[in-house]
């Protein structure tokens, strides 16, 4: 082996790799050759460990590390994008965690990183693969690779070709404090691969099953296309009991995985403390297996249990799970001593809300559900995204029926396997099926409830128990209205709504106050006065014509035009809006939040605004006001500036026919040729046009003037001159006029609205407490 100086023949990026492992402080030498008959390089690079000077005396820690350690590095042809192979001596202790496995007994190879040394060595060069090993090698030699803190480190089977899904809280749930070994029913799938037949083996919960003589005739299988079958079988399930002081059997001592026979399987499942469990149930197995006529080789799966000293990386259970598969053909012994082949085999996780929490870094504390209200584009796209997070919706509530242009932004993708058209599948059902894959059962209800509120029916029943929300994604008026209605809203929980606007430009969310105070309806006043404040944001959602596309004929047969990938641009944090709301709590107010989409397409930011409770002028026996306390603030602010004179101004906001209520989210200064004075308010009508048209041009007509406000010096109700003022001013709209006035005492307000071309008014008087 000669030197790398005097290895001409080595190409350049070796070379460089090799000139700079050499320079580190730990490196004693490196020498390489080239491999005969390959173009790959080996590198033997002599790396000193950070023994303690008693070790190395010893020349080796107690862990079997040595002081200075011979590592072979292998440059293949395809460095430097691929990474070289690393390998340590053959005789290296084989009993540390972080070693990859090896099936043909070649030098071990550790472990440096939890992803690809390929993309380590992208990121960080061959100086940090290097510095890895280095670190590896020193926690090696203190026999420090498995931290308590961080949790008991799983034996590496990463070569395993076979593999075995089960769901990990049932099967660590399983070991009792005497021990056991339970069989259970398990299904598999062979793919044949020529000179290897590779399974994956699925053991889903379910009951413990005894060994029947007519076990093994009770397998069967079929074809599944030209090179593979799929079949029934079944899993033995072996755990350790207690020792002979009565404390429970730790395995507390890291070993390889070195099964590849009955024998070693035995040896392992006795060094887990199984072995008693798990032999007799072999032994039985090999009985009605000989006794039966197997056509195929039959795979059996079995899963041995082993209680750690302390949790298991990832999880929160001592449990190991420790798979293997057995390939039964009839005749071979399944006892001590037998040289029968077994393989190793790859636990995965079965789908599971629990796995779906820990995949999306979630704490996996079970939360109080939810109940997804509209089932279309960004409602299928929240529950999705929900669920795939383990937190999918409880109920889901939509009357609609699916059809073919709504899988243009749908969540999931058509099945051909349907058997009725797509236009008589309740769209509910078929979001309830695809969340029913991620293991996440939800109740689905086809359900106007519009019509429901509207027939005075309480929607409790349509959602989930317990809900801490009810999530609305139908961008409906008629659906908020129906939802604030006062026979609804006391058996309801608070309503969260997120819905699109301005052709797939602005996204809004808006969470209910306690006791739905601001309501749905508050808050989607007080986000149309917001997007209004904003230039841009108004010329986004007000001022853009949206756009319509055919899908079918009929005039009804239209859609909004607007791609999947936007739509799932903002539907992305807004089901993490909604997962925060889950773990954190609703706040205790409500709460807006605008996002918009710069027109790069890329950038999108969101502002948040809590919105408090309304002021509520009004008993509910006829018009109610719902006033906002910024408007309070102005109108006492104004009341403050002129004292001893009366004073007023526009109200701004919203009138819900439906209701009967005033939703007062803003005003407008009293144009300038107002006059003010001790005994009345008159309201100027300069320049007042050109603003009304401005705000209801600005808004889309989605805000308006609602009337007017002025202030009595002294606690009184509307004078004659206001009822008067009021009727005549009301011809001049086509909704109620509201009049509402300050007091000291509080807020009076009353309304006049012409009918049939007369004038008529009515009012009501409510002291409002402070």
């Amino acid at each position: 082996m000669a030197a790398i100086s005097a290895a001409d023949d080595i190409p350049i990026p070796v070379r460089r790799a090799l000139r700079l492992i050499e320079a580190h402080p730990s490196v004693e030498r490196v020498t390489a050759e080239r491999i005969e008959g390959n173009d790959a390089i080996r590198a033997i690079v002599e790396i000193r460990t950070e023994l303690p000077n008693a070790w190395r005396a010893a020349g080796e820690s107690p862990s079997g590390v040595r002081a200075v350690e011979p590592v072979t590095f292998i440059f293949t042809a395809g460095y430097p994008l691929w990474a070289p192979l690393i390998r340590l001596r053959a005789d290296f202790n084989r009993s540390h965690p972080h070693i990859q496995p090896s099936r043909n007994g070649g030098p071990p190879e550790p472990c440096l990183v939890a992803g690809s040394p390929r993309e380590v060595l992208r990121v960080r060069g061959i100086g940090g693969l290097f510095e890895q090993l280095v670190d590896w090698l020193d926690k090696a030699a203190m026999a420090q690779l498995i931290d308590p803190q961080h949790g008991w480190e799983p034996v590496r089977r990463d070569g395993s070709d076979d593999v075995i899904v089960a769901d990990p809280t049932w099967l660590t749930g399983l070991p009792t404090r005497d021990g056991g070994c339970a069989v259970f029913a398990a299904w598999y799938y062979a793919s044949d691969r020529g000179e290897l037949v590779t399974y994956r083996m699925e053991v889903p919960p379910g009951e413990k099953l005894p060994l029947r003589p007519e076990m093994a005739d009770q397998w069967w299988f079929e074809p599944v296309g030209a090179r593979g079958r799929r079949g029934i079988t079944n899993a033995l399930v072996a755990w350790p009991g207690k020792l002979p002081t009565g404390r429970p059997f730790v395995a507390d001592r890291y070993l390889p995985e070195t099964v590849t026979t009955i024998d070693e399987l035995l040896k392992r499942a006795a060094e887990l403390g199984c072995r008693k469990f798990l032999e007799p149930k072999l032994g039985i197995l090999q009985g009605r297996v000989s006794q039966s006529k197997l056509k195929e080789k039959q795979p059996i799966a079995v899963i041995l249990l082993a209680r750690r000293p302390f949790e298991v990386i990832g999880t929160t259970s001592p449990i190991e799970i420790c798979p293997y598969v057995l390939e039964l053909r009839g005749g071979e012994a399944l006892s001590s001593g037998s040289g029968k082949l077994v393989r190793t085999a790859t636990h995965r996780d079965e789908i599971s809300p629990e796995l779906l929490r820990r995949a999306a870094g979630d704490d996996g504390q079970v939360l109080r559900p939810w109940t997804l209200l509209g089932c279309g584009s960004i409602g299928s796209k929240l529950a999705v995204h929900l669920a795939r997070s383990g937190r999918g919706p409880a109920a889901l509530i939509d009357d609609g029926i699916l059809q073919p242009h709504n899988f243009a932004r749908y969540a999931t993708l058509p099945s051909d396997t349907k058997v009725e058209s797509f236009w008589s599948i309740p769209k509910a059902h078929y979001l309830a099926e695809a969340l029913a894959t991620l293991k996440q059962p939800t109740v689905p209800h086809v359900v106007d409830v519009v019509a429901r509120a509207f027939d005075d029916q309480s929607i409790a029943p349509l959602v989930a128990r317990d809900s801490f929300a009810l999530v609305d994604t139908t961008g409906s008026a008629s659906v908020r209205e129906a939802l604030v209605l006062p026979g609804v809203t006391v058996d309801r929980p608070r309503v969260v709504e997120a819905c699109m606007l301005g052709i797939g430009s602005v996204g809004l969310m808006s969470v209910e106050g306690p006791e739905a105070n601001p309501s749905a309806t508050d808050l989607i006043c007080e986000a149309y006065h917001l997007i209004h404040s904003d230039p841009t944001l108004r010329n986004e959602v007000f001022n853009t014509k949206a756009e319509a596309i055919a899908i079918g004929q009929g005039c009804a047969a239209i859609t909004m035009p607007l791609s999947d990938g936007r739509l799932s641009s903002f539907a992305a944090p807004m089901s993490e809006h909604i997962r925060r709301l889950q773990r954190d709590g609703l706040p205790e107010t409500g709460e807006v939040l605008v996002g918009s989409l710069a027109a790069d397409g890329l950038n999108q930011i969101w502002h948040r605004k809590d919105i408090r409770p309304r002021i509520v002028v009004g008993d509910g026996t006829d018009s109610v006001v719902r006033l906002s306390p910024e408007v309070d603030d102005t109108i006492r602010r104004e009341v403050a500036a002129r004292c001893g004179s009366e004073t007023g101004g526009i109200i701004v906001g919203r009138y819900s026919d439906v209701a009967n209520v005033f939703h007062v989210v803003g005003t407008m200064p009293a144009p300038s040729d107002s006059k003010f004075s001790r005994d009345e308010f008159v309201l100027g009508t300069e320049g007042l046009r050109p603003m009304l048209e401005d705000l209801i041009e600005g808004s889309g007509g989605a805000l308006y003037a609602l009337g007017t406000w002025h202030n009595h010096l002294v606690p009184s109700g509307p004078s004659g001159k206001d009822v008067n003022t009021a009727a005549l001013l009301s011809i001049r709209q086509h909704f109620p006029l509201l009049m509402l006035i300050h007091t000291p005492a509080g807020y009076v307000h009353f309304t006049a609205e012409a009918l049939s071309g007369a004038a008529s008014s009515h009012s009501a008087v409510v002291k409002v407490g402070r």
